[in-house]
């Protein structure tokens, strides 16, 4: 389902990309022409399949009955035994099916999930899925048969330890943990899990990190389709789950793995406020090490907050048709800017340039604001940093430093930063300024006015005081000889 209505359509790498219609070329700069011919930051989801796919299930219930994954099927795994050949592939066989839930349905599903703590010891293991929040303190790969390493489509498989915060530990057979987080060390990060409960029996048995914790036996034994890690950091402070970044690609326009990460940056960006967001990311700073391909910054900062503040010459609104992402953001458009920001002189395909495009989205515009294809605002965008969005130039002629020579098939690479709105500083218009003006000469004159009403009223008050004082001076009575 494609996210922009009445868009002309784009494919990169088999991915169905929105772009908006009409993107036209900036006539009054080089490196304007260069950076607007980018496609639009809409991106595709995968939709369920009609026929021949994921049955469509009217519960969560009825997805487990339909893919034989339900609590008696899966009865081996609460055997009072060691962990075995059966119950590993057991578990392999329900995560497969975890990870294959149509988003639609896994995001009504997760929302209905039962925090662990509200469920008595005796009633955990139910088909229902339920939510466990701790801190994640042990990571271990268990091992898979060539076999079973085959038909998972993995090598390892993983688990997660998460201790809750009333002591609960709780192991997680997951299909996704964030790549940050080390193995077979101690770790503490705070995690998150919506899975299904799979036994209260003894689990798999994983190396010791050498504490006691790690050694420990689990209470629970939990599949997941992935581990949440929410770090204490600004972004992560507004419910941005950080293992989402793991899939996102940098270098290449928007594509299937970077949906997840972008639409819940969107979300986070509609819990936070425009005074928080300024305030985590400063004055505007350097663009370059964004820009540059060979710093790796993104590697390292994705996600940290700054601000840029440069020309806005393109606003586009992308609308949003899929109904999922609309209640996941609370909106159904975005906007998307091309901000050029100031830099230093640097020489782009040949040229000699002092500014460089950065794109922006944000949720919101001030009203007012000026949108299309050719603008010209000054603007100001506090957000967070997503990826390093790459993009092919248009086919066009461009004269290069060394003489007229052909340029095509370049292509142009810049940061994606993503935010709550931008701060306007719309330029004074010429009435205005007349107006303004007028004031002023207004104001000089009756400020002159005023001063020789003054100074008239302090003549006459003088003269007044004078003529008091020589009839004070003169004798009461005269005698005439």
């Amino acid at each position: 389902m494609k996210h922009v209505s009445g868009s002309r359509e784009d494919r990169c790498d088999g991915v169905l990309l929105a772009r908006p219609r009409g993107a036209q070329r900036c006539l009054w700069a080089v490196a304007c022409l260069l950076a607007v011919a980018g496609p639009s930051a809409a991106v595709e989801t995968e939709t369920p399949a009609k026929s021949g796919g994921t049955p469509v299930a009217a519960s969560f219930v009825d997805y487990l009955a339909t893919w034989n994954i339900d609590r008696g099927s899966r009865a081996v795994l609460e055997e009072p035994s060691e962990w075995s050949p059966a119950k590993q592939e057991t578990a392999l066989r329900v995560l497969a099916r975890l990870t294959r839930v149509p988003a639609n349905l896994a995001s009504q599903w997760n929302a209905d999930a039962i925090d662990i703590r509200s469920l008595p010891a005796t009633q955990r293991v139910q088909d229902l899925l339920v939510r466990v929040v701790g801190r994640a303190t042990f990571v271990a790969a268990l091992p898979l048969t060539a076999e079973q390493a085959e038909v998972a489509g993995r090598r390892p498989l993983e688990l997660v330890r998460i201790v809750t915060d009333n002591g609960t530990f709780v192991d997680v057979l997951a299909s996704h943990v964030p790549k940050a987080w080390q193995r077979a060390v101690r770790i503490d990060e705070p995690a998150a899990v919506v899975g299904l409960p799979l036994s209260e029996s003894p689990g798999p048995v994983v190396p010791s990190a050498g504490d006691g914790e790690s050694s420990a036996a689990p209470a629970l034994l939990v599949a997941a389709a992935s581990v949440g890690w929410f770090p204490p950091t600004p972004l992560g402070s507004l419910g941005m789950d950080y293992g989402l970044f793991d899939s996102v690609s940098d270098g290449q326009k928007l594509g299937a793995g970077d949906t997840e990460a972008f639409y819940a940056m969107l979300a986070a960006m509609g819990r936070a406020t425009s005074a928080g967001i300024v305030s985590a990311a400063g004055p505007p700073g350097d663009i370059v090490p964004l820009i540059n391909p060979e710093s790796g910054w993104f590697a390292t900062h994705r996600g940290e907050p700054f601000t840029v503040d440069g020309v806005a010459r393109r606003a586009t609104r992308i609308e949003i048709d899929d109904p999922l992402r609309r209640r996941q953001l609370g909106v159904d458009h975005y906007w998307e800017l091309f901000v050029f920001v100031p830099t230093a002189l640097l020489k782009v395909h040949g040229r000699l340039q002092e500014n460089y495009p950065v794109v922006c989205c944000v949720v919101t515009l001030p009203e007012g604001m000026p949108t299309g294809q050719q603008i010209g605002e000054r603007v100001r965008v506090s957000g967070f940093a997503f990826k390093r969005y790459g993009y092919p130039l248009p086919e066009v002629n461009i004269s290069a430093s060394q003489g007229d020579k052909e340029q095509r098939g370049y292509r142009q690479e810049t940061a994606l930063l993503i935010g709550k709105e931008a701060a306007w500083q719309p330029a004074p218009s010429p009435t205005r300024e007349v107006n303004a003006m007028g004031w002023v000469f207004l104001s000089i004159a009756a400020v002159i006015g005023l001063a020789i009403a003054l100074a008239a009223w302090s003549s006459a008050r003088d003269s007044r005081r004078r003529a008091t004082q020589t009839r004070s001076a003169l004798p009461e009575r005269i005698e005439l000889p």
